[in-house]
């Protein structure tokens, strides 16, 4: 099966007038369609980076990144961002929220807004379209922030960091949201997150960097029951035993570096 995502020898380097600095060195990488990928590693590796170059925001200094046999490019909406923060608009309603994505892309059709609709309605949302952002949980305004993704239709999710300015049992209760909504459309994810237990608890596979330049130090692959929620993963014995081969995965690249 041809990968939905194929990284070749991705390198960056980040120019000044008087130095350069490596940010990446050599990455390699294929992800499947309907694959769910994390990527941990110590602070500065490189991780938000990597998201986006393949969004498309940033060029790479030399190597290759296709999506579909694509180069990434903003405009063909083949990858849509989830960040740390909802960034809803406060005066707009939560159904007016979620058809914005449409608005700035053009595509604010009546199928397409009833596409967004129908998403929202599925997912719990229905009793909260007339409201407004200040009226929801930021769990909840972090599900609209998602199915306003999700109306856009892309290939691939880029997810930054999305649960990392909520409480941890808010944290929690939406990795489990997420991942089932997630899995429900069928979608390919990335995730980016600094919390290892979060990783291992959503991720097929788990990607380890290598601090600066971030570099693959490890693929992980984890083999849980398909229909175990993040939540219940984060109890078993494998989930203990992977997060303290990443944990010292990690803590080695931070010794390494002193």
């Amino acid at each position: 099966m041809q990968p939905l995502v194929k990284i070749s020898n991705l390198n960056l380097f980040y120019q000044s007038i008087d130095s350069e600095t490596q940010a990446l060195k050599d990455i390699n990488l294929e992800i499947n369609r309907e694959e769910f990928i994390a990527i941990v590693g110590p602070s500065g590796c490189g991780k938000t980076t990597i998201l986006s170059l393949i969004a498309g925001l940033i060029k790479p200094s030399f190597g290759e990144i296709k999506i579909m046999d694509k180069e990434p490019n903003p405009k063909l909406d083949l990858c849509a961002y989830m960040f740390q923060r909802d960034n809803l608009l406060p005066w707009r309603t939560i159904e007016k929220n979620i058809y914005f994505g449409l608005e700035l892309k053009h595509k604010n059709s009546k199928e397409n807004k009833q596409f967004a609709l129908t998403l929202a309605e599925k997912y719990g949302l229905k009793d909260f379209l007339k409201k407004h952002p200040n009226e929801l949980s930021g769990g909840m305004r972090q599900r609209v922030a998602l199915i306003r993704t999700l109306s856009l239709k892309p290939e691939l999710l880029l997810l930054d960091e999305p649960f990392s300015a909520l409480d941890y049992q808010t944290r929690l209760e939406l990795c489990d949201d997420i991942f089932k909504i997630i899995k429900n459309e069928k979608k390919t994810a990335i995730l980016v997150t600094h919390d290892i237990q979060e990783a291992i608890s959503m991720a097929d596979r788990i990607i380890v960097l290598s601090a600066r330049p971030g570099k693959i130090k490890a693929i992980h692959k984890l083999n849980f029951d398909p229909n175990m929620t993040p939540f219940n993963r984060r109890n078993t014995e494998d989930a203990k035993q992977m997060f303290d081969i990443i944990w010292q995965e990690i803590q080695n690249e931070k010794s390494e570096t002193k």
